[in-house]
């Protein structure tokens, strides 16, 4: 797909027309790119369809007398109830209706007033993210369509030469942010038997054409680091547990972002098995998706810091040779854990990676991303994700980022009662407290107790990460690719 940003009248010969408006403008819309058929056309096609603009309304119509033989309108609502969100949605409701009607090249006209009171660049950042998240299916393991269309040509006018301008100096990055978001919805969507370990590792491999080291830290060499958290959560399973470090380091960087993700390829719970969604469990590497697409779209935008990714990746399966709740295991940094439940394994997975990336390559910023916790989920539904910090200032760093990616995260809170809670009873700590309450907060005080002085922020992605809330922008039961944006907008501003 190809984005382009114009202003002016229409050039070229478009197979469709896309027309944005604002509730308060349908009754004279202000079309100045399009000729006076394609505006006498609209104007029919709001009468026709009793149009009304309103958020997610979307008409598709075929026409012979405009400069298209598609036209689709499509709803912002209310001017005063406008959000960067609406935009987006519309955008992806526009590649969808695009997609299902055969339009492969898209002329997309707003009102002058809708041009000028945004501004363009966020404006062309929302439209492109929008238009690539809503052309994405997943359709790996379907009969493909003989008839399937897709969108390659998206032409987006503005009413000036100048804001044409501030537009096109955004669209390729941003482009490559949402592709990057897809690829992490592609990931999180495929089923366990696909993304094993093995998979991880393979496509963590594929980054160094774009010029990142890549090191796979094997079990043996696991077992001598000291990491035995990540080999107990792995060992009942087939499949080898690994740390996998992807490391972006040009010349001359002057700070070090460091990203982990939780990559549990799938979870049963282990010897405390789940009793309930166990389907939806191959989601639980989310985290490392998320890790994985952002480092390609470091790869590709080439950030001026060094940025390490790290991935650790386990299976927690059922067996033999699966651990045991009231067994006591030694982490990477020394600190000893009691297993209170086999199922609160992802911090455990996480523990090990924080702490070797910690010591090895001293970021001036660490992020953890991971679908750790149902009671985040309860807390924020599936709408919101979970942010917490040891630092306030990371914190509002993180969300900053979230706000610039379109993606919605919340602050929790890390009170020092939470830390007295994951304090062990045989061992220095305890990966479950043996209650409910504030199940994500406790969550966040264990990680805290492996990442040193290092600036630190968690995300559990648990609320947003699988299924998608569905939308024009997601299909039902995908992954979202939750926070792989957010993570590419720390790697480029900070």
């Amino acid at each position: 797909m190809k984005f382009t940003a114009k202003s002016g009248a229409l050039t070229g010969k478009p197979d469709g027309i896309a027309v944005a408006l604002f509730d308060d403008e349908i009754k004279a819309p202000k079309l100045t790119g399009l000729d006076k058929r394609t505006v006498a056309a609209v104007s029919r096609l709001i009468a026709a369809s009793r149009f009304e603009g309103k958020v997610k309304e979307t008409v598709v119509h075929f026409s012979e007398g405009a400069q298209a033989p598609v036209l689709i309108l499509q709803g912002l609502g209310t001017r005063k109830d406008f959000s960067w969100k609406h935009l987006r949605q519309a955008s992806g409701a526009i590649a969808r209706a695009s997609n299902s009607n055969s339009v492969k090249n898209l002329a997309l006209f707003s009102t002058t007033s809708f041009d000028d009171d945004l501004n363009a660049e966020i404006t062309a950042r929302a439209i492109v993210d929008g238009v690539v998240l809503g052309s994405w299916s997943f359709e790996h393991y379907r009969p493909k369509k003989k008839s399937a269309s897709q969108l390659g040509q998206v032409d987006v006018y503005f009413n000036s030469t100048a804001r044409q301008k501030s537009a096109s100096a955004v669209m390729h990055s941003a482009q490559i942010m949402a592709e990057c978001h897809n690829m992490a919805r592609e990931y999180g969507t495929h089923p366990a038997n696909v993304v094993t370990t093995d998979y991880l590792r393979d496509e963590a491999k594929k980054l160094s054409k774009l010029g990142i080291k890549v090191t796979i830290i094997e079990r043996d060499q696991l077992r001598r680091m000291g990491c035995n958290l990540i080999l107990a959560v792995g060992g009942a399973s087939v499949m080898p547990p690994r740390i996998i470090i992807m490391d972006w380091n040009p010349r001359g960087a002057q700070k070090t972002f460091a990203f982990v993700g939780k990559g549990l390829v799938f979870d049963s719970g282990g010897l405390n098995i789940k009793v309930a969604m166990m389907e939806e469990m191959k989601s639980d590497m989310c985290g490392a998706a998320a890790v994985l697409a952002a480092m390609d779209g470091v790869g590709k935008l080439k950030p001026k810091h060094r940025v390490i990714g790290a991935i650790g990746a386990a299976e927690n399966a059922i067996g033999p040779s699966a651990y045991r709740p009231s067994d006591i295991y030694t982490a990477y940094n020394g600190k000893t854990v009691e297993i209170g439940n086999t199922d609160a394994e992802g911090r455990l997975v996480l523990a090990d990676t924080l702490s070797y990336v910690a010591d090895k390559y001293k970021p001036n910023l660490m992020v953890d991303i991971a679908t750790l916790t149902g009671a985040a989920k309860v807390a924020l539904g599936s709408h919101a994700d979970a942010v917490f910090a040891n630092k306030d200032r990371v914190g509002r760093q993180v969300l900053a980022a979230a706000e610039r990616a379109f993606e919605q995260m919340w602050p929790l809170p890390m009170f020092e009662e939470y830390a007295e809670e994951v304090k062990g009873d045989t061992a220095m700590l305890k990966n479950s407290v043996g209650h409910r309450w504030g199940g994500a907060c406790t969550a966040a005080a264990f990680l805290k107790e492996f990442v040193g002085d290092t600036p630190w922020s968690h995300i559990d992605i648990a609320p947003t990460s699988f299924p998608a809330a569905t939308s024009s922008l997601n299909p039902k039961m995908t992954a979202s690719g939750s926070a792989t944006k957010t993570l590419l907008e720390l790697s480029l501003r900070g």
